[in-house]
């Protein structure tokens, strides 16, 4: 599976919601997977400086079992000679007999010398060099910290449905499993002590609480949705801010906009999961209008694609599935996201414009491009705890412990014509 990241560029979720695992080596596989991509270059790194002649394409797999027995020897508490036998053995399996001895003597070899000294900036911070020099660039003071957070598992978030339950009511609900929980700057966040799967949650299959990343609960409460206003999130699944919305007033009249008809369906089931009419998820592309039913809207949230550079502790594989020429690609789409939304905006209505990326070309630089040709726009100040201020909006970082890096921005339409 690790092989079809790295050379087949397929995502590490994709994959695992494919792959038929048994349950008892579903949690361990995961741990190999995800530990693997997200120290990929420096296990490159290590593996590519103990091999006297470089593998052959064809032998990939080979090349990714090594990773995996480095990154045990490295960061799990395996003992060597389990590390060492155990990936060994994976090499009959995977078809490739001849590579017992190399496996053997370059894992025995990584074992008794200890780590390589780096030998790039990739290597040793564990990041694509593209993505370390924009950080420095937009990042002067911060870009080290953030690479360091991407490193870090993200904590377990959870949103209280305010409309079920109190937060210190469902605190106590919690401990009745024996689970602590951390209430967050947001009335209806908690960050969790330890990982629970979610089918363990309590509340969670009736939509009393949802799994939600911290930084990602502050677009329901900077847009602020109130009574009969006509809300639209824009790209709305899997569904996670629009049911936010309506937790924070059931009165909105929402739409919940997608482009794919999978997601869709992703959306649908989040609204049954959480006691939503399934009527709110429209299937449209929001670079069109052949979706909208002519009335304008009061507030439109548009959390557009992005590279997800915000979120490299959930995602990891963006550090080898992406590249720099994907930015530009993003601002583009960005760009026509908010000129076409604009046209759906009521005259007096706000947009929020957010993104998981902390790289100011996918941010600050597209509310630039929108505003200097948009005379009706006009920025809003924000205000959120341990951000930074931008030009137009906060940039909220990675955080240890914390939430994803997030950007935000709040443009009003005011009452005039646009050239």
């Amino acid at each position: 599976m690790l092989d079809r990241v790295v050379f087949d560029q397929r995502s590490l979720d994709r994959i695992l919601a494919e792959a038929v695992l048994a349950d008892e080596d579903r949690a361990f596989i995961h741990e190999l997977l995800y530990g693997c991509v997200r120290y990929y270059y420096s296990l490159a790194g290590e593996v590519q400086g103990r091999l006297h002649t470089p593998l052959k394409p064809r032998d990939s797999i080979v090349f990714c079992l090594l990773l995996v027995g480095v990154y045990q020897l490295r960061h799990l508490r395996v003992p060597q000679y389990a590390a060492v036998n155990e990936t060994v053995s994976a090499v009959e399996h995977v078809g490739r007999p001849w590579a017992r001895g190399l496996v053997n003597r370059l894992l025995r070899r990584a074992a008794s010398e200890g780590p390589l000294p780096p030998q790039t900036d990739q290597q040793a911070l564990d990041h694509p060099e593209w993505l370390i020099r924009l950080l420095k660039r937009d990042l002067p003071d911060d870009w080290r910290a953030v690479l360091e957070a991407s490193l870090t598992r993200a904590p377990l978030a959870l949103r209280v449905n305010l409309t079920r339950i109190k937060r210190d009511a469902y605190l106590e609900r919690l401990a009745t499993i024996g689970a602590t929980a951390q209430p967050t700057d947001i009335d209806e966040g908690l960050v969790l002590r330890d990982t629970i799967p979610a089918a363990q949650i309590p509340g969670f299959a009736d939509g009393a609480v949802s799994v939600q990343d911290v930084s990602a609960m502050w677009p329901a409460r900077l847009l602020q949705p109130t009574g009969p206003e006509r809300v639209l999130d824009a790209c709305a699944a899997p569904g996670g801010k629009s049911m936010h919305l309506l937790e924070r007033d059931p009165r909105i009249a929402l739409t919940a906009l997608d482009v794919d008809d999978e997601r869709c369906a992703t959306l649908r089931s989040e609204c049954a999961r959480c006691g939503v009419d399934p009527a709110i998820v429209v299937c449209g592309d929001a670079t069109r209008l052949d979706w909208w039913d002519r009335r304008p809207y009061d507030a439109i949230l548009l959390d557009a694609p992005c590279s997800g550079t915000g979120t490299l502790r959930r995602h990891p594989d963006i550090k080898l599935l992406k590249r720099e020429s994907d930015i530009a690609q993003y601002r583009q789409l960005q760009g026509e996201l908010l000129k076409n939304l604009w046209k759906v905006l009521a005259a007096g209505g706000r947009l929020l414009y957010c993104t998981c990326s902390v790289l100011s070309a996918e941010n600050d630089s597209v509310v630039d491009d929108f505003i200097t040709y948009t005379p009706s726009a006009r920025v809003r100040s924000l205000a959120i705890p341990d951000s930074i201020e931008t030009r137009y909006g906060r940039q909220l970082l990675p955080k240890i412990g914390g939430g994803d890096g997030f950007y935000f921005a709040l443009i009003e339409r005011e009452h005039r014509i646009d050239q």
